[in-house]
């Protein structure tokens, strides 16, 4: 245990003894928190998608006692649906699992994120091509959107997912203006020769 000093304050730093309990519909955190009430205790996810639990009480005179534990959330649970539940000196923190059709979706997603980064890495023959691949998978994410609406909520994206989602649009602007610019040139051309003669 470590002892810091904070103002008229001392603190002592503890680690508590933790336990998942893997159920069917949800996992379980629990936390061994003897002499800590619930409104000694703050339960958040921080930026990096991290459950931090944390807390302090008095213990004696100027000497208080606190702990701070970080776990990670499981890529099965919607983190949206967390919640704690204290009863003698157990902290409960409750982390439902998502249900089997948005699993169904995040594999959805994940797989036409493989197909995203596989064209960005290959060059493709024809500025046409890609065109008509972009424009099936706008549809594809459109569906997509529709389809989960009905479930519930969209989960929180991450900033790779949203930069990514930026990245492809830029990409499908660009490859259409270059074949408009292209498109444009031919047609001047085929103009050109045609008063020439």
């Amino acid at each position: 245990m470590e002892i810091t000093k904070h103002a008229n304050r001392s603190y002592e730093d503890f680690d508590p003894l933790f336990m998942w309990r893997r159920e069917e519909g949800r996992d379980t955190l629990e936390l061994h928190l003897p002499g800590f009430r619930r409104d000694q205790i703050r339960i958040q996810i921080n930026h990096v998608g991290l459950l931090v639990i944390s807390g302090e009480r008095h213990f004696e005179g100027n000497r208080w006692k606190r702990f701070k534990k970080e776990f990670e959330i499981p890529s099965h649970c919607n983190d949206d649906a967390i919640h704690g539940n204290m009863m003698q000196s157990i902290l409960s923190v409750v982390m439902p699992k998502k249900s089997p059709q948005i699993n169904q979706e995040d594999q959805q997603e994940h797989k036409k994120e493989k197909r995203a980064n596989k064209k960005e890495e290959a060059e493709t023959s024809t500025k046409e091509a890609i065109a008509e691949e972009d424009m099936a998978h706008a549809e594809e994410y459109q569906q997509f959107e529709e389809n989960y609406n009905h479930v519930g909520p969209l989960p929180q994206e991450t900033t790779r997912e949203v930069a990514l989602k930026f990245m492809l649009v830029m990409v499908l602007i660009l490859v259409i203006a270059s074949y408009l610019a292209d498109v444009s040139k031919s047609l001047m051309a085929q103009g050109a020769s045609y008063f020439h003669n």
